[in-house]
């Protein structure tokens, strides 16, 4: 098999190359690599065919055209020096990046491991160093560790973070609270910081288990040949995981390998190891895209100078710099005034809910129309109680900003539908391109400007739709002990909410995006399904648009009491019916709650008991009606 490469001693080109016309006139078939290999075996006396070795040097997959198109991440293209065959250009620049991040992976293992010799030599030399002023001192002299000031781009890194040996022990945590759990690893995944505690594991997991496998293994066989014997990896028995932000990715895993001596006395042998690893983290890499395209960076020159301008005024971006953080040109209003002259179109259907509606316009007010915002609203309202309630708090608003875009939709009638609420407002709202950002929101929902920010730079017309994950609060009866709400409604934390990972109702696109992914879907009745199905039709698109997500702080979800409807659809009545449970409150609040009234919990817990043993034991005449709802927890 010719097609992966040839490998030729010197001795071997010296006997073939002078008889090479003679193998050329003598063909006996159309095969290149046959006719090579019996060219040689005829005058060096060499037959490739039994160079078994070659098989993984050079390496062939017999895949066809699929060749190389999945993951790359594999012990046979890792130990080859070349890959055949590779019929497409674009998935030869897929291997060649690969192959580039690989080499990036050697550079910056090379560089920790300098970091901790310079470690190693300074506690060596019994020196100390002093990070913001990038200096170590040694028997009274001060002496500059790194020709480069933290913060610009020539800045090597922190030898006090990065230089540490490998271990488990490096954080110390200062109080019960700081301790870092771990994670157990078995056929299936257990964690307590999951509202599951036991559930698959996850892809990306899974991946980065494969990789750290990988990367051991290789070590463990990197002398193989000199000691006669080589070392297959079979499975994970268990494992434990965590997750240092400071440090890295910590593992403990008991691993089932297979010993294999082929030298000497052959044996294979199962054995299983204990190993305890550590993927250290490097310093901070940062690419900002705006748009779609990557914004430039300053020269070294001009970042240099800048740092030294910072340093002397004292300029907040110092501390960024001191992070790790690539220096850019400014924010983006700055770099790129047109983001923010985007037209933000609020769209909000509306049922009922007035006394919330007014607080949605007091939160518009004072974040966009005192700032003199670009955005328009456009209210789509069901009932003609609804619409004209609507009405009369956006005349009042309008009368105080007579220029400002303010709609009230007519009454939409019927039963209300969200999906068909938006369609109505969106086709309202956009106007000519490109002046159709579309966001769609809910009455619940409150923002601050930096959410407008998000919302024009996260969705670009053509390339990315945006479906922030917004928080939610908690029941504030829980979290706080009274019913009148959160005195602040932008404090995040695990205590006050939770972020809506699996919610898709917030989404701000472009119409002619919304339009190319299959719109709405207007069929859908009452709540429920028709953010989901937008989102898929977003994914599913063949279009250049992406999703885009990601967590906003400043856009939070205030509590309200979950109401579900009894005549709700089953698939409907059961999300109803979580998301009123997630909004109660957090697994440590109730815990807490049932250790402070653990004899409410106990003489409930009997009765339930003893009910149901009634029950079982005398079935009632009349079937038991079943409750729809489910009434909220006590505290």
């Amino acid at each position: 098999m010719g097609g992966p490469g040839v490998i030729m001693s010197r001795e071997t080109l010296a006997r073939v190359v002078p008889h090479i016309k003679h193998c050329l006139k003598n063909l006996f078939t159309t095969h290149e690599d046959v006719e090579l290999g019996r060219c040689v075996q005829k005058y060096a006396g060499v037959s490739c065919t039994w160079s078994y070795e070659m098989q993984t040097i050079l390496y062939h997959n017999s895949s066809g055209r699929d060749a190389f198109t999945g993951n790359l991440k594999q012990k046979e293209v890792h130990r080859a020096i070349t890959l055949h065959p590779v019929k497409q250009h674009s998935h030869m620049y897929r291997i060649h990046n690969y192959m580039k991040s690989l080499e990036l992976q050697d550079i910056l293992q090379k560089k920790i491991l300098l970091h901790r010799d310079v470690r190693s030599m300074m506690d060596q030399l019994n020196s100390t160093h002093s990070l913001p002023s990038n200096e170590f001192r040694l028997t009274g002299d001060s002496k500059q560790l790194f020709s480069s000031r933290p913060g610009s781009p020539n800045y090597l890194g922190d030898t006090d973070l990065l230089g540490l040996p490998p271990g488990l022990n490096k954080y110390r945590p200062r109080k019960v609270a700081d301790v870092i759990k771990w994670d157990f690893i078995s056929k299936a995944w257990y964690s307590d910081t999951d509202a599951n505690p036991r559930r698959r594991i996850d892809s990306y997991t899974k991946e980065g288990l494969d990789d750290v496998v990988r990367e051991v293994m290789d070590l463990i066989n990197k002398f193989s040949k000199q000691r006669g014997r080589v070392i297959d990896f079979k499975e994970i028995f268990y494992g434990y995981q965590r997750v240092n932000p400071l440090y890295g990715v910590d593992y403990m895993l008991d691993m089932l390998l297979m010993y294999k001596k082929y030298r000497g006395k052959k044996m294979t042998v199962p054995v299983r190891r204990h190993a305890y690893l550590q993927q250290q983290f490097t310093g901070f890499e940062v690419r900002e895209v705006l748009d779609g395209s990557e914004v430039k960076l300053k020269t070294q020159q001009q970042d240099a100078e800048a740092y030294d301008d910072d340093d002397a005024a004292g300029n907040p971006s110092r501390d960024i710099a001191d992070n790790g953080m690539v220096r850019v040109e400014g924010p983006p209003a700055k770099r790129r005034p047109d983001s923010q002259t985007k037209t933000v179109h609020f769209v909000l259907p509306l049922f009922n809910r007035l006394s919330t509606f007014a607080r949605f316009v007091d939160n518009y007010e004072s974040v966009c129309l005192a700032n003199d915002e670009r955005v328009t609203l456009t209210v789509v309202p069901y009932g003609r109680a609804t619409a004209d309630g609507a009405a009369a708090t956006v005349a009042r608003l309008a009368a105080r900003y007579p220029d400002a875009r303010l709609t009230v939709l007519p009454d939409a009638g019927g039963q209300f539908a969200r999906a068909e609420a938006l369609h109505a407002g969106a086709v309202h709202a956009a106007g000519p391109p490109p002046d159709d950002l579309l966001f769609f929101v809910d009455v619940d929902m409150l923002w601050t400007a930096a959410t407008l920010d998000r919302v024009r730079l996260n969705t670009v017309r053509g390339h990315t739709v945006y479906f922030p994950i917004v928080y939610s609060e908690y029941d504030p009866v829980v979290v706080y002990g009274r019913a009148s709400g959160s005195p602040n409604h932008f404090l995040v934390n695990q205590d006050t909410g939770y972020w809506r990972q699996y919610g898709f109702g917030i989404v701000s696109a472009y119409a002619t995006d919304l339009a190319a992914a299959g719109g709405l879907d207007t069929s859908i009745r009452g709540w429920g399904n028709e953010d989901v199905d937008l989102f898929e039709k977003f994914v599913r698109s063949r279009t250049a648009v992406s999703v885009f997500r990601a967590a906003d702080p400043d856009l939070v979800h205030v509590y309200h009491p979950v109401e579900c409807d009894a005549g709700l659809p089953e698939p409907k009545a059961r999300m109803c019916a979580n998301t009123r449970f997630e909004t109660y409150g957090n697994v440590d609040q109730f815990a807490n709650i049932i250790y402070k009234n653990r004899d409410a919990v106990y003489e409930f817990a009997a009765g339930r008991l003893r009910n149901v043993s009634t029950a079982a034991t005398q079935p009632p005449a009349h079937p038991l009606p079943v409750s729809k709802s489910v009434p909220r927890p006590g505290v």
